[in-house]
């Protein structure tokens, strides 16, 4: 009895070790770097922080992130604030817009000219926003909402949320309990006489493979040169690339020791990419970061 008790203590603390050190998260990140996947996306193997950890002074729970191609600056919301800033690409603040009627900003992505859509995890609902040069302050009252009707109230539910441009769709991303991918098709369209209905559906090809290596789902951006879906993590401080069938196609490690990090990202909730491929990740509180290739390669 002592030797069984004795070896359940081990293999009990083996595996408390193995979940602290995050070795699934591990494990797949190392196998990929030893095993590189010919693609046309993004090769994350060589790419390496240029801004590590600068800090956005007067601000708190960054969430989320989006580019802008139109303006080539960047757009953050602060999910207990109530506001939405533009940054330049290096982290620079350039203005506030407050929004009123909110409650929890987890998400937010550009579309095309002023529009952007947010996503509001409490009230498990996306907002279609007009923000344009000069706009300091927009309302939910003045704004397109879609409540998407799958959960109830919570701080569990829809944390990201990117623009699928080649689909005219949005991908969101549930946390966790359970974590998911689902696109919604009908809340924008370019056209708009191509507006009908608002279409929910699951994207069940990523199923598989977030279940066992990302143990939540902070952000999705979707890359529009390459096809391809990015999905972060808080939890496992991962950022994994999938190709459209759900295939992973490689990952970048937000450890201490990867990608020239000094210091683990204590807490990635926002990503986003622009169009030369560089990579920002925000993390609560406040800091900003940047990844860039080290090397070009077409896409």
């Amino acid at each position: 009895m002592a030797k069984a008790g004795l070896a359940f203590s081990l293999l009990a603390g083996l595996l408390a070790t193995l979940y602290m050190i995050k070795a699934e998260a591990l494990v797949w990140h190392v196998w990929h770097q030893l095993h590189p996947t010919d693609h046309h996306g993004l090769d994350l193997a060589h790419y390496q922080a240029s801004i590590e950890a600068k800090p956005l002074s007067g601000y708190k729970n960054l969430s989320g992130i989006t580019f802008n191609r139109e303006t080539g600056t960047l757009f953050a919301v602060l999910n207990d604030m109530g506001k939405i800033i533009e940054l330049t690409t290096d982290g620079v603040p350039l203005r506030e817009i407050s929004v009123q009627g909110v409650d929890d900003l987890e998400g937010i992505t550009h579309i095309e000219q002023d529009y952007f859509v947010v996503a509001d995890e409490r009230e498990s609902q996306l907002l279609l926003l007009q923000i344009g040069p000069e706009t300091r302050e927009v309302s939910i009252n003045n704004a397109k909402l879609f409540r998407l009707g799958l959960n109830e109230r919570g701080n569990k539910n829809f944390e990201g949320v990117s623009w699928d441009s080649l689909h005219h769709r949005l991908i969101v991303v549930k946390e966790r309990d359970p974590k998911y991918v689902i696109s919604v098709s009908g809340l924008y369209h370019p056209d708009q006489a191509q507006l009908n209905r608002v279409v929910v559906e699951r994207m069940p090809q990523y199923d598989q493979a977030i279940k066992w290596v990302l143990r939540d789902l902070s952000e999705v951006s979707h890359h529009a040169q390459s096809g391809h879906l990015f999905l972060l993590s808080d939890e496992s401080k991962l950022l994994k690339q999938f190709d459209e069938s759900g295939q992973p196609m490689g990952s970048l490690a937000l450890w201490q020791g990867f990608h020239g990090l000094h210091k683990s990202i204590p807490q990635p909730e926002g990503v986003t990419l622009d169009d030369a491929g560089n990579i920002y990740v925000v993390s609560e509180p406040n800091l900003f970061y940047v990844f860039k290739p080290q090397f070009k390669r077409p896409v």
